[in-house]
């Protein structure tokens, strides 16, 4: 027996948008993808340097958290963590089962500024919603076009006999939105976690611009987040990153004089796959998906460039036999992400995408 991640996704870094609660009820689903009889949870705030205090957190198998249990640190039902901290809550007794939710109910009556942030779009196995209020009973949505966020909360361990290996999900919104991580996890349930450390805006080469609150958000480059692992034991990587070191240029003025070269970008990829090889952790790497974002009309000519060094980072990054083509399933003839693949902005994946981009990558892995 021991503790095995059962879920975990990264809390993000939103200091430059900081979110200002006078009181906060926190509602969550998550997920467990392995079974166990006791739980833990790993409470984030990495990224603010004043404590964090939480009155009251419970956990339910029920959404409504009828028969709730407290979760206490310390035995004490109020819990705190320091700033650029983060803590383990204590154990619980309490029947966990793989691919069904627990729900868990977070509480403070604290005014407090929260800066580590999770958000996803897919609500099959994560869903979330908050309040402004300590004793507000709110209901999860259901609008899988619209975010869902937490704080703090980053990883769900249960008390099992499992050993389930763990597999990494990882690069920008299109790991971090859950569409492709819903996929993943419904076809490796009880042979693998799938763990998620996706930020939205991320790049390959270049950390987040500081021109804009919202651009500081993206988090540094993935080739220096990899030195810096989450989870440190050897485990496969999986990877969708790219699409930003190419679109963000056209939308962030700092980003402008940042546009990757086809040989500046694959050059970027054997250098992601070689400090993996050394962690003894298999890479798994997408060609760039497809993209057509609406742009002004001035910008159209810089579009165009940035699709066309798609099409040329592509064509190199099939030459490796880690890499999974995503072209034949996602372009369309326009030179963009086909209609019935599209989340609507013509960059992200919808349920649908996201399930086959699943199955293109679960297909190279076996």
């Amino acid at each position: 027996m021991g503790w095995q991640i059962a879920s975990s996704r990264l809390t993000h870094d939103f200091s430059a948008l900081p979110f200002k609660m006078k009181e906060l009820t926190q509602l969550i689903k998550i997920t467990p993808q392995v079974s166990g009889a006791g739980l833990r949870l790993v409470l984030q705030n990495r990224f603010s340097k004043t404590t964090l205090f939480f009155d009251e957190l419970a956990v339910s198998h029920d959404e409504r958290m009828r028969n709730a249990k407290l979760i206490t640190r310390g035995q004490q039902k109020r819990i705190a963590i320091v700033g650029n901290g983060a803590v383990h809550t204590d154990a619980l007794p309490f029947k966990v089962t793989a691919g069904q939710p627990l729900y868990f109910r977070v509480r403070t009556a604290q005014k407090q500024t929260y800066a580590d942030f999770s958000c996803v779009y897919d609500e099959t196995f994560y869903n979330a919603i908050m309040a402004g209020a300590v004793n507000a009973t709110p209901h999860l949505p259901h609008n899988w076009q619209a975010r869902k966020g937490w704080f703090c909360i980053s990883c769900l361990e249960v008390w099992t006999a499992e050993k389930t290996p763990i597999i990494e999900l990882t690069g920008d919104s299109l790991a971090e939105t859950g569409m492709i991580e819903t996929g993943l996890i419904k076809q490796l349930l009880g042979q693998g976690v799938v763990v998620n450390t996706g930020i939205s805006g991320n790049r390959l080469m270049h950390d987040a611009p500081q021109d804009g609150p919202l651009y500081q958000t993206f988090g540094q480059a993935l080739l220096k987040r990899v030195t810096q692992p989450v989870y440190s034991f050897p485990h496969p990587v999986m990877a969708l990153i790219g699409s930003n070191d190419l679109v963000l240029p056209l939308i962030d003025a700092q980003s402008a004089h940042e546009l990757v070269t086809p040989s500046q970008y694959v050059a970027g990829v054997n250098q992601l796959k070689r400090i993996l090889d050394e962690r003894q952790c298999p890479l798994i790497l997408t060609t760039i998906p497809p993209f057509s974002p609406r742009v002004d009309e001035e910008q159209t000519s810089m579009l165009l460039d940035a699709q066309q060094r798609r099409l040329s980072i592509n064509e190199e990054l099939k030459k490796f036999a880690w890499v999974v083509d995503l072209d034949p399933l996602l372009l369309d003839d326009k030179g963009g992400l086909k209609e019935a693949f599209d989340f609507g902005d013509h960059l992200h994946l919808n349920e649908a995408g996201g399930m086959a981009v699943a199955r293109a990558i679960l297909r190279k892995t076996r």
